[in-house]
């Protein structure tokens, strides 16, 4: 059978790409040679995980991994196959952070009602916030409340300045200096508004920074 020029291409490019793929995926299984293969620096909070809390290997065989790849290479299948290791999903975070008091589960986010709010902000996946190797908690501006709380009036409000005041008055970088956005800290949400933390002390803290919520947590990730 006479392949054509991109066909050959493709077949060339896989060639080239697997010893360095085998190589890749032996580093990260050797925890000796796992920042050799690191993206970028592990954030705070994951600093004592092994590579495998995250990357866990992906389905089928070395063979079959390798025959799906060649196969997607040479258009005879539609798509690509994981070598080595699985993509990181937001079931691969769950696994580990799952928490049933989450204020703000990723599922709420495929209701109705938010369709504008995650054309701003990727709340449908965990990875819209969290992105590791960036040395970095969260990566989202902290007035993204306004995406979703435009509208937030309580009829019993119980802090000194009311949210709708502070809606109004377009102080969304106040919410976190107030509130656990994932509500898993043993805080008690401050009632005076000039208790709120700074907001340089939540972008801190989004940055690997220490937390203001304190250190006592309701749900512990598996790991820890």
């Amino acid at each position: 059978m006479l392949l054509d020029y991109k066909t050959k291409i493709r077949l060339f490019a896989a060639a080239i790409s697997l010893p360095v793929i085998l190589l890749a995926a032996i580093a990260v299984s050797v925890p000796e040679y796992q920042f050799m293969v690191a993206h970028g620096p592990i954030q705070k909070g994951h600093a004592d995980v092994d590579c495998s809390g995250c990357h866990v290997s992906a389905a089928g065989s070395t063979r079959q991994q390798i025959q799906a790849g060649v196969k997607f290479a040479i258009g005879l299948r539609e798509t690509g196959a994981d070598f080595g290791f699985a993509q990181v999903t937001s079931e691969t975070c769950i696994a580990c952070h799952e928490r049933p008091n989450d204020r703000h589960p990723i599922y709420r986010f495929n209701e109705p009602r938010f369709e504008d709010a995650i054309l701003e902000i990727a709340a449908t996946s965990c990875l819209g916030c969290h992105t590791e190797h960036v040395d970095a908690r969260a990566s989202p501006n902290i007035t993204f409340c306004a995406h979703c709380h435009e509208d937030l009036a309580l009829k019993k409000d119980p802090i000194d300045v009311p949210h709708v005041e502070l809606v109004r008055a377009d102080e969304w970088q106040s919410c976190l200096g107030c509130h656990d956005f994932h509500g898993n800290f043993g805080h008690e949400p401050q009632l005076l508004i000039d208790e709120a933390f700074a907001a340089s002390t939540i972008e801190d803290y989004l940055k690997s920074g220490p937390s203001p919520y304190g250190n006592d947590k309701i749900y512990k990730a598996t790991n820890q």
